[in-house]
Parts: structure tokens; sequence; C-alpha cells
């Protein structure tokens, strides 16, 4: 279940996913008449982000894609350090996704993006966007490529695991 945790984590009051593979609008507008309002409602929305930012990664990591240290798009390795990590490909009908397509480099440059922007702290990196734009990109093709494969591998729609019923 880390998969469709992941994807929610990642959606989560993101704007565009509507019109993506999963199609759903999960975009929430709250009315914060107060000051003590407003700053709950920012508390959340940057912990969605922050939270965004790692779920997207990970997905991405899942999937078998980084960005290497020339800037490219390169497969993410596993470490033999963690033995009991996994990818998409130790999962029966899981295909890494060809990082040197353009869903590939796009998925490697929002990794990147995703990594200066939240798991180091920098100024002025001029790190790829992480705009909402950009993530729900990322999401589609994650989520396409999951169906695709792992999904489609065992006659279920990832769908019905992101939006499922809880419990």
């Amino acid at each position: 279940m880390h998969i469709p945790h992941r994807i929610r984590v990642g959606i989560a009051l993101l704007e565009g996913m509507e019109k993506s593979f999963l199609g759903a609008k999960v975009i929430i507008a709250p009315q914060c008449r107060s000051k003590k309002r407003k700053l709950y409602w920012r508390i959340v929305t940057n912990s969605v982000f922050e939270g965004r930012l790692v779920a997207t990664r990970w997905l991405i990591e899942f999937v078998g894609v980084k960005q290497g240290s020339n800037g490219e798009p390169c497969k993410r390795q596993k470490n033999p350090k963690f033995p009991a990590d996994v990818r998409i490909d130790d999962l029966a009908g899981g295909e890494l996704l060809d990082f040197r397509t353009t869903n590939g480099k796009c998925l490697a440059d929002i990794w990147q993006g995703c990594s200066q922007a939240s798991v180091h702290a920098t100024h002025k990196s001029g790190h790829p966007s992480v705009s909402d734009s950009q993530i729900a990109n990322a999401l589609t093709i994650i989520t396409g490529h999951l169906q695709e494969t792992v999904y489609k591998e065992a006659s279920l729609d990832v769908r019905d695991y992101v939006f499922g019923p809880l419990g």
C-alpha cells in the first residue's frame, strides 16, 4: 500500500490532476476569515507541499529514475547497503521507466528539483521547477507507467487503490 499512499500525498491540494490519468479534483479553498485560521491553513498547505515533494521523489526513484551527478537522467541503482529497498522491477510486471526518454528526462529534472527544494537546504540554487504543473505532470507520467506495468499485470486499476475505501 506504499504506492497509493505516496500518490495520495503527491496529489493532495494539487491543481491540474483532474486532467490526468487519475481524473482527480483534489483542491479545496477554505474561507479563512480570522488570522488564526489563515495561519492554520498556511501550516497545512506548507506541510502538504513538503510531503508532496518527498512522495514525488520516492515515486520517481521507485520507477527507477534519478538525475546523475553530471546533470543527466540515469537509472536509480539499488544500494546493496539497503537490501530491503525495492523498485518497480521487483514486482510482477514491473518495468523500469526508461530514463533516456522525454518522460525520463522530465522525471529526472523533477527528482533533482524535489531533492534540492526539500531534502537539502539551498539558496538561489537554480534547481529545476517543482511547480504544481511540473509535479502534476510527473505524477501523471508515474501513475500511467504504474498502470501499464504492475497494475495491468495484476489486472488492477491504480485508481481503485488510490481512491478506494479507507481502512
